[in-house]
């Protein structure tokens, strides 16, 4: 994004030079490695905390079925967003958590849609357990979901990489204050070329640097509730990126998600016109996830949710990021 309002500028004024030095910038940029996020949306022990209710699940097969009490659950939840350059074929995501036990899941990437393959992880400590994704194609601005249970851990941490990809590796990022954060180092880091920018663009007037600087603040947001009726316990997220990083800030498309996450310690019946269309039933521990674009930048909408043990019975509205019609 700021090389391409350099190259603009670099035309308007006619340097050659400048545009020179611009092309050699790029390209000593683009042959370093890169950093890409894992926002870590959440990591947390799953516990009911209601009197009179444990939490167990299934074990065994045919006539051994039964339910087996668990006492430490850790849930995690991550989103993987290619904010490099490099379109990514064949790389490999590894993550290691510190349980024996530990169930996983990877969703689709949004944009590409090609499924993940779950490879051998080669894991060196033996109190750990790991998987590995093959990913066969993630260009830049896709962006992934992986959902991880771990059953009794040594503690809420983890370990993740990015195997065969020469010039990209993996940050970890906690939520949008650790979005806002990676996003002000990488900013620093190209301080002196953002300087130069500013005098350039300090030649096409006052209007000009009032975008550039509207660019520097958030293209992201992020917001989530909780709701305990009907017997569900829900933990209800939302947020937003700018799909196109490259794109001017005003500019769409976006791309927006929904989670919910059943907290309670009985399976949760959820639906809502917006963006669950049908019944869905969701399994304690157990999350949905929803994705959608936008060519206008969402807002934060009430929108309706119905919910129940049993069913969708009772109503209630929930705080979003959404569409907002014309």
């Amino acid at each position: 994004m700021l090389f391409e309002i350099l190259k603009i500028v670099a035309t308007l004024l006619g340097g050659g030079l400048a545009g020179a030095f611009l092309t050699g910038w790029n390209r000593r940029r683009n042959s370093r490695v890169q950093a890409i996020p894992l926002f870590e949306r959440v990591n947390r022990l799953v516990n009911p905390k209601l009197q009179g209710f444990t939490l167990a699940r299934v074990a065994g097969e045919g006539a051994d079925r039964r339910l087996e009490e668990i006492q430490n659950v850790r849930d995690y939840q991550f989103t993987l967003r290619n904010t490099s350059t490099v379109h990514l074929q064949d790389a490999e995501v590894q993550f290691e958590f510190p349980a024996d036990d530990v169930e996983a899941w990877a969703e689709r990437p949004v944009l590409s849609k090609t499924p993940p393959l779950l490879v051998d992880a080669v894991v060196a400590e033996p109190w750990k357990k790991g998987y590995r994704w093959r990913i066969p194609q993630f260009p830049s601005t896709d962006s992934m979901e992986f959902t991880f249970r771990a059953v009794d851990p040594t503690s809420d941490g983890y370990e993740v990489a990015l195997y065969k990809s020469e010039r990209v590796v993996i940050e970890k990022v906690r939520g949008s204050v650790g979005l806002k954060k990676t996003y002000e180092l990488k900013s620093s880091a190209l301080s002196l070329t953002l300087g130069l920018a500013i005098c350039f663009l300090a030649f096409l007037g006052p209007i000009v640097l009032i975008q550039v600087i509207w660019h520097m603040g958030a293209s992201h947001n992020s917001y989530s509730a909780n709701l305990s009726e009907a017997g569900c316990s829900l933990h209800i997220e939302s947020h937003y990126y700018q799909a196109d990083s490259s794109a001017w800030p005003w500019q769409g498309p976006w791309e927006f998600h929904y989670s919910v996450l059943n907290v309670g310690s009985q399976k949760c019946v959820v639906q809502s016109e917006k963006f669950l269309d049908t019944p869905v039933s969701i399994e304690p521990g157990q999350s949905q996830f929803s994705t959608g674009y936008s060519k206008d930048k969402p807002k934060l909408v009430q929108r309706d949710l119905s919910f129940g043990s049993d069913g969708p019975t009772h109503k209630s509205t929930v705080s979003v990021y959404a569409q907002v019609q014309p």
